[in-house]
């Protein structure tokens, strides 16, 4: 049974989730042929789950409270059989699955048009949930996608699923798993790879080995957000199923996928060759452990908010890097908790891909400027930049003014960046309070 979810007002959310459990028991909302036109989420339970016993409450009830005004279901994937059934069930059942899923995915796209799409997956879910995304036909995409404890290897090679997602494949990971760390090498992964039962909920995602252009350019789409301490707060204490619990999809989860993200777009086409990446190239040259810190604000749609930002360099290889980044909001009002995201950044990019690189950015050059850093005083130079394309990571029409030296991890000192993200106004100014320099 695959079970609409998503109410309006919260009594009746609070009687939906008591019967969620009983058979026969209706769960359709009021304004479901509303709220189906403004987006849909698709849930994938882990294994074990599905039935009467299952963990789509917690998200549920979180999307709900964080102002989600769309509508979605559990999409029931499992053999009735219980957790190790479903754990150990073939790729080939598992992926009959998907191919299902896939094809109501596409009858809403076809029906729904620009209304965005959301899949979620816990545990055993998450292999499902790529699966899905393999399975979709060329032109049926959908915009965010969320893999919680999930127990898909680690090195499953991603490529081809994430060329049917617009936005970010978000993958929550945990030290603290006691399931993927101690049961799951017994079951093994469940997509039943061979070797090592290293997991994406567990280890993180592995890019492949010699990774082509393509599977590097789709790897820019992941976002792993591992565990921190302060995600106690919103009960998530690093258990296998702490990631579904309804505070910490409305604190963590939820802002994710609130709105669409701008889709990422084919630029093979318009751009012969590659060039070197800026943001690799101002990493490159420190070890990791190597980090700035960043404060200033943000300012979305005319509201100010100040922040702090850590950036990270966790990993180097010769052809990508891992930055992890941690944004938090501060202030006595904000009730938002830090984001920890890390990103792939690769080596080599399409022109077209970055500002400082596009072929119709207006770039000027400024007089340099004396910037205290961590207690010295260093000489930075200015630069101006302006390219009305739009950019993943920097949104659209972007107006930047950024002050760099060579001695600080990532290079920026001082930043101020005006752009629109998803059409909104945005602004992020700050400047380098911290700095560590990893072997110094």
């Amino acid at each position: 049974m695959n079970r609409p979810f998503f109410w309006q007002v919260k009594i009746i959310l609070v009687a939906v989730i008591v019967c969620a459990g009983l058979s026969g028991c209706s769960q359709v909302a009021p304004d479901r042929d509303v709220r189906i036109t403004r987006g849909y989420v698709y849930y994938l339970d882990g294994a074990g789950g599905g039935g009467l016993m299952n963990w789509s409450g917690g998200v549920r009830e979180g999307l709900v409270a964080a102002g989600y005004d769309g509508a979605g279901e559990m999409f029931s994937w499992e053999t009735g059989m219980g957790v190790v059934a479903d754990q150990t069930s073939s790729e080939s059942y598992k992926r009959g699955k998907a191919a299902a899923l896939a094809d109501k995915i596409r009858e809403y796209t076809h029906s729904h048009r620009g209304a965005p799409v959301t899949l979620m997956g816990l545990s055993a879910g998450t292999a499902v949930a790529v699966f899905t995304l393999e399975a979709l036909p060329l032109g049926h995409d959908v915009d965010n996608v969320v893999l919680l404890s999930g127990s898909l290897s680690a090195g499953y090679d991603l490529t081809k699923a994430l060329h049917h997602v617009r936005g970010r494949l978000y993958v929550f990971t945990s030290p603290k798993d006691a399931v993927l760390g101690f049961l799951l090498p017994f079951a093994g992964t469940a997509d039943r790879a061979s070797g090592p039962a290293d997991t994406i909920g567990k280890q993180g995602v592995k890019m492949p080995a010699n990774p082509s252009y393509e599977t590097r350019r789709e790897y820019g789409k992941v976002v792993e957000v591992p565990w921190n301490e302060k995600f106690k707060a919103y009960g998530h204490a690093g258990g296998h199923t702490d990631s579904v619990k309804a505070r910490f999809i409305e604190a963590v989860v939820a802002p994710l996928v609130l709105t669409r993200t701008a889709p990422f777009s084919d630029t093979a086409a318009e751009a012969a060759g590659e060039v070197p990446n800026p943001d690799f190239t101002r990493w490159a040259a420190f070890a990791p452990g190597s980090y700035v810190v960043f404060e200033g604000y943000q300012e979305i749609d005319g509201v100010r908010e100040p922040m702090r930002l850590k950036a990270t360099l966790v990993a180097k290889e010769a052809d990508r890097l891992t930055i992890e980044r941690v944004f938090e909001p501060l202030g006595a009002a904000t009730s938002q908790p830090p984001l920890n995201r890390r990103f792939f950044v690769a080596a080599t990019i399409k022109p077209v891909e970055h500002p400082l690189t596009h072929p119709q950015a207006k770039i000027r050059d400024l007089p340099p400027e004396e910037i205290d850093v961590a207690g010295r005083r260093l000489s930075c130079q200015g630069r101006e930049v302006q390219a009305a394309a739009g950019f993943v990571e920097w949104g659209s029409d972007v107006q930047a003014t950024v002050y760099s030296n060579s001695e600080v991890p990532g290079g920026s000192v001082k930043i101020d960046l005006r752009t629109h993200m998803e059409g909104r106004p945005a602004v992020f100014a700050g400047r380098v309070v911290e700095m560590s320099v990893a072997g110094k």
